[in-house]
C-alpha cells in the first residue's frame, strides 16, 4: 500500500508545518512545477462529455457575444451548444469532477495534510484562450493546479478592501479589481489562495485548471443544523411548565420569572462536548443535498470480499462523502462516511484510521490491515452500505 504523499514538492520545499503557519489562510503561494510531469486526469472534449450527463453541475460562461455580458449557461449542458462556441472567450466549469473522475479525486490525497472535513470539491474548468470568469472573491481556500496549456493569473497579495460587485450580472464579479501579482501558470504549476483575495485567471492558451477547493461552513450553516439535531432529540418534546404566576396586570407584560424558566430550558438543551463533536463529525462529512452513500444492489461478503483482496483486487473509497474519525473510550473511534456514524471497536481502529488516511488501497495490503473479526465486520459492512468499492 502506498503511503502519505510527499508534500515538500507540492509546497515548493515548504514543511506542511511552516505553510500552514505562514500561509494557510493568510497569504497566497505561488509554486513553481508544484507537480512535475503533471498528466489531466480528464480530457477537454471528456469534461464537455461529463457536463452534458444529468446531475452533474456546470457552467458555460461568455464574457462577450451572448445575449447580456458574462452570460452564464446552467448545465445539463447539449452537445450542439460546444459546436456554437467560438474559438475564443468561453470558459466550462464543471463541479464536483472527484465524485465522476478517479484520477481527479487522487488530487486530493496530494493535500492530505489537511483535515478531510474541510475539503469541498475538485473543479475543473477548460478555458478557450481568452476565457475567463472575470476578477472575483471566493469563500474558500483554493489550490489552482494547471494542466494542459497556460492560464494567467493576476492576483491581490493582501485581502481584498473593495468587495463590491458590478450591478445586473449572473456572476460576482468586482467592480473594481487591484491586482500586485501578475503571473503565467504552466502545466504542474500551483498557485494558492486564501478566502477573499481578489483574482483573476484568463487562458493564454486552451487550457486546463484544477480547482481543489477547502470550504468551511458559516456559523449560521453549523447553528441551524445543530439546532435541528437538538430538536430531534427525545428530551426536545418536553413542554414548557410555566412559574407560579400572578394575576396580570397587562398581558403583553412577559412575566420575568416565565422568561427564567424559557431561559433555563434553552440552556438545559446545550449539550456536552461529546454531544457537540459528534454532532460536527456527521455535519462535517455529509455532502450538500442529493448526495449520499448508496448500497450496492449486490453486496460482496465477507468471504467474497477477503478472496477478492488476497488476489489482489483495488479497492476505492465512495466519493458521496467525507470520511472522519474521532476517538472514543476503550481505543475504539467513531467513524464518519458521509454524514454516517459507525461504532467501531479498539481491534478495528487500526482498520478506520487507514481508511481514512487515502482513497485507493491495493488488496493485499488491505487484506493484512484486515486480519481479526472486528477489522473483518467493518470492511464487509462498508462494501454493504457503498462506502468501499471495488475497483480502480
Amino acid at each position: 500500500m502506498k503511503g502519505q504523499p510527499r508534500t515538500a514538492a507540492l509546497l515548493g520545499g515548504l514543511t506542511e508545518r511552516r505553510f500552514l503557519r505562514d500561509y494557510w489562510q493568510k497569504r497566497p503561494l505561488l509554486v513553481r512545477s508544484a507537480m512535475p510531469g503533471f498528466r489531466d486526469p480528464i480530457a477537454a472534449d471528456e469534461l464537455a462529455g461529463l457536463s452534458c450527463e444529468d446531475g452533474v453541475e456546470s457552467r458555460i460562461v461568455r464574457e462577450k457575444g451572448g445575449v447580456r455580458p458574462w452570460e452564464v449557461t446552467w448545465g445539463p449542458q447539449e452537445e450542439k451548444t460546444f459546436a456554437s462556441l467560438p474559438d475564443a472567450g468561453w470558459t466550462l466549469l464543471v463541479q464536483e469532477v472527484n465524485r465522476h473522475v478517479p484520477g481527479a479525486a487522487l488530487l486530493l490525497d496530494r493535500f492530505a495534510f489537511l483535515p478531510s472535513v474541510r475539503v469541498d470539491d475538485v473543479m475543473v474548468s477548460f478555458a478557450a484562450r481568452g476565457g475567463s470568469v472575470g476578477p472575483h472573491l471566493d469563500s474558500y481556500d483554493v489550490f489552482l493546479v494547471q494542466g494542459q496549456g497556460k492560464r494567467r493569473w493576476r492576483y491581490g497579495t493582501k485581502p481584498a478592501k473593495d468587495a463590491r460587485f458590478r450591478a445586473g450580472l449572473e456572476l460576482r464579479i468586482l467592480e473594481r479589481f487591484e491586482w500586485d501579482e501578475d503571473e503565467v501558470l504552466e502545466p504542474g504549476d500551483m498557485l494558492y489562495l486564501p478566502p477573499g483575495f481578489a483574482h483573476h485567471g484568463v487562458g493564454v492558451t486552451p487550457c486546463l485548471t484544477y480547482s481543489i477547493g477547502f470550504r468551511s461552513p458559516s456559523a449560521g450553516e453549523m447553528w441551524k443544523d445543530f439546532a435541528a439535531h437538538l430538536a430531534s432529540r427525545d428530551e426536545a418534546s418536553r413542554l414548557l411548565v410555566d412559574p407560579p404566576l400572578r394575576p396580570a396586570d397587562n398581558p403583553g407584560a412577559i412575566p420575568p420569572a416565565l422568561l427564567r424558566r424559557v431561559r433555563n430550558e434553552v440552556r438545559a438543551m446545550h449539550a456536552r462536548d461529546d454531544v457537540i463533536d459528534r454532532w460536527f463529525a456527521a455535519f462535517a462529512t455529509r455532502l450538500s443535498p442529493g448526495h449520499e452513500v448508496t448500497p450496492p444492489r449486490r453486496a460482496p461478503d465477507g468471504a467474497a470480499i477477503a478472496a477478492r483482496l488476497r488476489r489482489g483486487a483495488r479497492v476505492a473509497r465512495t466519493e458521496e462523502g467525507r470520511w472522519a474519525f474521532l476517538p472514543r473510550t476503550k481505543g475504539g473511534l467513531y467513524l464518519y462516511v458521509g454524514g454516517a456514524e459507525i461504532d467501531v471497536p479498539a481491534a478495528a481502529a487500526p482498520l478506520a484510521k487507514l481508511l481514512c488516511a487515502t482513497r485507493r488501497f491495493d488488496g493485499r495490503a488491505l487484506a493484512a490491515a484486515s486480519r481479526g473479526a472486528a477489522a473483518a465486520a467493518l470492511l464487509a459492512h462498508l462494501f454493504a452500505i457503498g462506502a468501499l468499492r471495488f475497483g480502480s
